[in-house]
């Protein structure tokens, strides 16, 4: 009964930890450089569940995305006074340019500005609680600010938070997972883009079946691939199709649900790439990538995880051979449909031909890849 409690007691925290991981994976998303970080925070939640790790190891960092939510939101109540005085000084110069009450207006915006950065300092070096927002504590303040041991500590603290962050693991990941896929993407999407360029040409037309033939293929096998790097922490690992093959002989079903999972999850974010929205929005779009792309991501490193610790069965059992391999038939569904998206996308998405090559199912949650 004490371990139901707990566990009611304990959603809150979940669901607001949850809500603050993926809304700071999106934001991070859109910032250059650093949305392979986001990837890459993807790519490391999913190594972890494929080498089997507990539950509670694999989504480092929570409690650290719950309490930076919680310092943004503090930060934005503590903006609205000053977003209302530089406003009104906006208004008194649009009204009286020049004018004396234009004049003070802009003085004060500029005095306020200045106040409320180093109040968000402060509030930040003393933990970044609500209290620390609510109240400056100027005594304090005054007592701290000439004490070198002070200063000492805020750069230890500070150093110590960059550390736990991780980026230069997270970067790696989601950059080489990038480059990957790229390799893998970039042949059969070429000769894909030379099939609808083909105006009747023949030639160039069987150049376009080849390609979706190749695309089907890499398809097929990319979404383990890129789990598969991030577990072994290699980056040849992404081009090792036969050890994610024999991954597969012991999940059959677990590997088709994952496919399906990416794919059919993947499908409805082309709608938001059809046409481009102001770059400072695009984390609302992310938001949405980040949303489906990710449990994908997850169910690919279960079924990693799966073929891991689940033993063979009889390989002699003719029935089980036949149900292992109807397995197959599901996953080759689900990527051709996928296909023949993925060509009608090419005429609908802003990116144009770009689309075929930028897939963001094996790519950083950006919702343009091309500004």
């Amino acid at each position: 009964m004490l371990n139901w409690i707990r566990w009611i007691c304990s959603i809150p925290s979940f669901l607001w930890t949850t809500a603050s991981l993926i809304v700071l994976l999106s934001i991070v998303a859109t910032i250059p450089i650093l949305q392979f970080a986001s990837f890459g925070y993807m790519l490391e939640v999913s190594a972890r569940i494929a080498r089997g790790d507990a539950v509670r190891k694999c989504f480092p960092g929570t409690a650290i995305a719950g309490r930076l939510f919680a310092i943004m939101i503090f930060v934005f109540l503590s903006w609205l006074p000053v977003w209302f005085i530089a406003d009104m000084a906006y208004t008194a110069e649009l009204v009286q340019q020049g004018s004396d009450l234009a004049r003070n207006w802009r003085r004060g915006a500029r005095a306020i500005s200045v106040l409320w950065v180093v109040w968000v300092l402060w509030a930040l070096f003393r933990g970044g609680k609500f209290r620390h927002f609510l109240w400056p504590a100027p005594v304090l303040a005054l007592r701290s600010v000439f004490r070198p041991s002070v200063w000492r500590e805020a750069e230890d603290r500070l150093w110590r938070f960059v550390r736990s962050l991780h980026l230069p693991k997270l970067l790696w990941l989601g950059f080489m997972a990038s480059i990957g896929a790229i390799i893998w993407l970039v042949l059969p999407s070429s000769f894909i883009a030379i099939g609808l360029i083909s105006n009747g040409n023949g030639g160039t037309a069987l150049v376009g079946l080849i390609g979706a033939f190749l695309m089907w293929c890499v398809l097929l096998n990319l979404p383990f691939l890129q789990i598969q790097m991030a577990r072994d922490m290699r980056f040849l690992s992404v081009f090792d199709v036969l050890s994610v093959w024999r991954s597969y002989h012991s999940a059959q079903w677990s590997f088709c649900l994952a496919t399906w999972a990416t794919f059919v999850l993947a499908v409805p974010l082309y709608l938001l790439r059809i046409e481009p929205i102001p770059p400072e929005l695009w984390w609302i779009l992310s938001l949405f990538f980040v949303i489906l792309m990710f449990p994908a991501k997850l169910c690919v490193g279960w079924s990693l995880r799966r073929s891991k610790f689940r033993k063979l069965r009889d390989h002699e059992n003719i029935i089980y051979l036949i149900w292992r391999y109807f397995a197959l038939f599901p996953q080759f569904a689900v990527v051709l449909v996928y296909l023949g998206i993925l060509y009608i996308a090419k005429f609908a998405l802003w990116e144009g031909t770009a689309s075929i090559y930028l897939q963001h199912a094996f790519l950083p949650p950006v919702p343009f890849f091309i500004r």
